[in-house]
C-alpha cells in the first residue's frame, strides 16, 4: 500500500491515477483511494512534478518528481514486495523470470533510486508533523496506517482524515502460513486461530484475523468502534504475483546496488501505539 495525504490523493484523483473508495458515512473524505500503478509509476519515469500535475489548486506546492519513497531496499520486506509489484506491473502483468530480472531491475531501477537516500522507516516520519517535506508518498503496510487511525482515534477522539491510504490495482495481498516443525507448535497454531485475546490484539494492531469476514467479523467491529471504515481491498482482481525467490533477490541486488542478495530483509517499524 501506499500512504499519502489528501491533497497529494486528489491531485492524482484530479489526473485520473487515484478513484477515492467513498463511503456514506465519510461523505467527501474518504481514508482510502483505488490508485492506477502503472499510471503513477509512469509519472516518475517522464519525470513529472507534483506542481506539473497541479497540486497548487490544493493549497500545497512541490517541485519534486512523483516518486513513492520506501525503506531501503536491501534490508526490508515492504520494499522488496513493492519491488516485486513495479517489477510485474512494468513486465506488462507477466512474473519475471530469472532470465530476465537483470534487464528488468535496471529498467525499473530509476523509479526507485528517484526516491533519494532511503531511511530504516517511513512510517514514523510519515505519522510525524514534519513527514509532509520528507515524503508525500511512503510505501507501508495496511496495518501500520490502520493502527496509526486507531490510536489517533484513542488518544485524539477523532480521525486524522489529513492522512490517506491508496491501494495499487494491481495488489499484493500478504497470506503469511503458520508451519508447525514440533508437536508443541501445534498449540500455538491454535491459539492463534482460537484464543480470543490474541485475535483481539491482531486486530488492535491493523491485523486481519484467520478466518475473518470483514463483512460482519472482528476486523470490521473493531474498527467501526473507532469511525474507521473498513477499506475495499477488492479493487482489481489482478493479483501480483512474486517472482521466484532467486529472481527476486537478483532484482533486489540490482535495484538497490545491495553487496549480496538478501536472505531475509528486516521487519518493517511497526506503527506508534502499535508494539507488540
Amino acid at each position: 500500500m501506499l500512504a499519502t495525504y489528501r491533497d497529494y490523493a486528489r491531485t492524482l484523483e484530479n489526473n485520473g491515477i487515484a478513484t477515492p473508495q467513498y463511503r456514506p458515512d465519510r461523505g467527501d473524505e474518504p481514508l482510502y483511494y483505488s490508485l492506477d500503478l502503472a499510471a503513477f509509476l509512469d509519472l516518475g519515469e517522464n519525470h513529472r512534478t507534483w506542481n506539473e500535475l497541479g497540486i497548487q489548486r490544493h493549497g500545497t506546492t512541490n517541485g519534486n518528481v512523483v516518486v513513492a519513497q520506501t525503506s531501503h531496499i536491501c534490508q526490508s520486506n515492504s520494499a522488496e514486495t513493492f519491488l516485486a509489484q513495479v517489477a510485474f506491473t512494468r513486465n506488462g502483468g507477466q512474473v519475471p523470470k530469472d532470465p530476465d530480472a537483470d534487464d528488468l531491475a535496471a529498467r525499473i531501477k530509476p523509479l526507485l533510486s528517484a526516491q533519494g537516500m532511503p531511511g530504516a522507516d517511513v512510517f514514523a516520519p510519515y505519522s510525524s508533523p514534519e513527514g509532509r517535506g520528507i515524503a508525500p508518498v511512503v510505501v507501508v503496510y495496511e496495518h501500520q496506517y490502520l493502527a496509526y487511525q486507531a490510536h489517533y482515534h484513542d488518544t485524539r477522539d477523532e480521525l486524522d482524515s489529513s492522512r490517506v491510504l491508496l491501494y495499487p490495482t494491481f495488489q499484493f495481498i500478504t497470506q503469511p502460513q503458520f508451519i508447525s516443525l514440533a508437536p508443541e507448535a501445534d498449540r500455538l497454531g491454535e491459539l492463534l486461530i482460537h484464543d480470543r485475546r490474541l485475535r483481539e490484539r491482531a486486530v488492535a494492531l491493523g491485523f486481519r484475523t484467520i478466518g475473518d469476514d470483514t463483512d460482519s467479523g472482528e476486523f470490521k467491529k473493531y474498527l467501526g468502534s473507532r469511525g474507521i471504515p473498513t477499506p475495499d481491498t477488492r479493487t482489481d482482481d489482478t493479483r501480483t504475483v512474486m517472482p521466484s525467490q532467486e529472481a527476486l533477490n537478483r532484482m533486489v541486488r540490482k535495484a538497490g546496488d545491495c553487496p549480496d542478495a538478501p536472505d531475509a530483509p528486516g521487519p518493517d517499524t511497526p506503527a506508534p501505539g502499535a508494539t507488540p
